[in-house]
């Protein structure tokens, strides 16, 4: 801050020395004609040694005031290259908003991040600025324009003037990423709030797990065919994920607990949960009832159709480039048959459920468990509670993974400081400055005073 002010002190005295040379050397001038005029600027002294000297100290003050100046300010752009970006839309399909680059949630990661000591968030906020790189107008359609590039300023003040300023800049591009990642990108996350597996029948229990590990395997299977190549850091890829969570299923859910609940008739309820399962088989019967009708009157509808309409039927038609010629085209029967087949599905799936039912009816009521069985199970229904839970961390971790990755390609960063030539240009410049205000400044006491 102290570096600033001084900096603008000496470029403020030597542009009052410019300022107050050229009033002097214009007022002066109606003393002398046009030869004397230019014979005060030909004899000049340009290189006086104490002009020289006095530029040279001055531009190296300012040259370290600009150094110290520069080195609390750097800036850095961040590049969207999805295809949504060019529609000003997040990666899926929410409105982009630039001032996010910058939020509090943001900036408080990465004071997180880099342990930032000293400092609160408003604090650091109110250091940095973001603005699109190319911005559009709205007067016509010529001018519209939606960036996919934004630049992020940081400039230091006294309450974060301990802080690198490169290094500030690169935790809050680092942590906006993982903002974006977390907020926008796939993510996966099951129900949090444990069930209360004593208020459940075992078999609800089962039912439960097996929605929890289908959930898994459907987001691993998707994530898969989006990048089925796709390697983690742990050399585990989503398929190798999806198969440890398949055999946990089909071993520990279904073949472990489900076997011993049903071998052992284990129920909490015995009576409630045999009225449950005889209404469902009611309920499943009208449903498998139903389908058996609609089955056979697809069959009665097929047979009423002559034998010679169920051949192949041609009809004249035209194909792209406007030529006619004999179309093979469906018929009643072609639909009726696919209706018939689904009806029949539906039918056998409702007499497995049935008999599904029915086993778990008759192991509940032949069976007396005893308390060390229900023990065992509920040991094993915890046990798998964590397996699952442990399988939903390695899948989220393996999500944002991949997301991080296709994020890196997606949002690139580019962080610039201020390089040593454009330091040179600029001191260059001011050197310039110093030493045309001063020689002006001696110049101008040449021209004679009205007499």
């Amino acid at each position: 801050m102290l570096t600033s002010i001084l900096q603008t002190i000496i470029i403020l005295l030597f542009g009052l020395f410019l300022l107050l040379a050229v009033a002097r050397i214009y007022f002066r001038s109606k003393n002398v004609n046009r030869t004397e005029f230019t014979q005060i600027f030909k004899t000049a002294e340009y290189l006086n040694v104490w002009i020289i000297m006095l530029c040279f100290i001055t531009t190296l003050l300012y040259g370290c005031f600009n150094h110290f100046t520069l080195k609390n300010s750097v800036h850095a752009i961040i590049s969207l290259n999805y295809s949504e970006a060019s529609q000003a839309l997040n990666s899926n399909g929410t409105r982009y908003n630039m001032a996010e680059i910058i939020s509090d949630e943001v900036v408080e990661r990465a004071i997180k991040k880099g342990a930032l000591k000293d400092v609160t968030v408003q604090e650091l906020r109110n250091c940095l600025v973001v603005y699109p790189c190319v911005q559009g107008g709205v007067g016509d359609e010529t001018q519209y324009h939606i960036s996919t590039e934004f630049a992020v300023e940081y400039h230091a003040s006294k309450e974060t003037n301990h802080l690198d300023s490169e290094n500030v800049i690169k935790l809050i591009t680092a942590a906006y990423k993982e903002y974006y990642i977390e907020k926008y990108t796939d993510n996966f996350t099951l129900d949090h709030e444990k069930p209360d597996f004593a208020s459940m029948e075992y078999m609800d229990i089962v039912a439960y797990f097996d929605k929890e590990t289908m959930s898994i395997l459907n987001y691993l299977y998707g994530m898969a065919e989006k990048n089925p190549s796709f390697v983690m850091e742990n050399n585990s890829t989503f398929n190798s994920i999806a198969g440890k969570v398949y055999q946990f299923k089909e071993t520990q859910i279904n073949q472990n607990l489900r076997s011993l609940i049903l071998q052992n008739g284990i129920v909490r309820d015995k009576n409630d949960y045999v009225d449950r399962l005889s209404y469902q088989n009611k309920n499943v019967d009208f449903d498998r009832q139903k389908n058996q009708a609609s089955y056979n009157l697809c069959n009665q509808a097929i047979d009423m159709y002559s034998e010679e309409m169920t051949r192949v039927v041609l009809v004249p038609t035209w194909d792209q480039s406007g030529k006619y010629y004999m179309g093979r085209t469906k018929v009643g029967v072609d639909e009726l048959s696919v209706l018939a087949t689904n009806f029949s599905n539906y039918v056998a799936s409702n007499e497995k459920e049935i008999m599904d039912n029915n086993l778990v009816i008759d192991k509940i009521s032949s069976c007396a468990p005893s308390e060390q069985l229900y023990a065992s199970v509920d040991s094993l229904i915890e046990s798998i509670y964590e397996g699952i839970r442990g399988f939903e961390k390695e899948a989220i971790n393996a999500g944002r993974e991949y997301s991080s990755h296709k994020m890196n390609q997606c949002i690139a960063v580019s962080i610039y400081g201020v390089s040593l030539m454009s330091e040179l240009k600029t001191l260059i410049f001011f050197a310039a400055f110093a030493y045309v205000s001063l020689m002006l400044r001696r110049i101008s006491k040449q021209f004679p005073k009205k007499a």
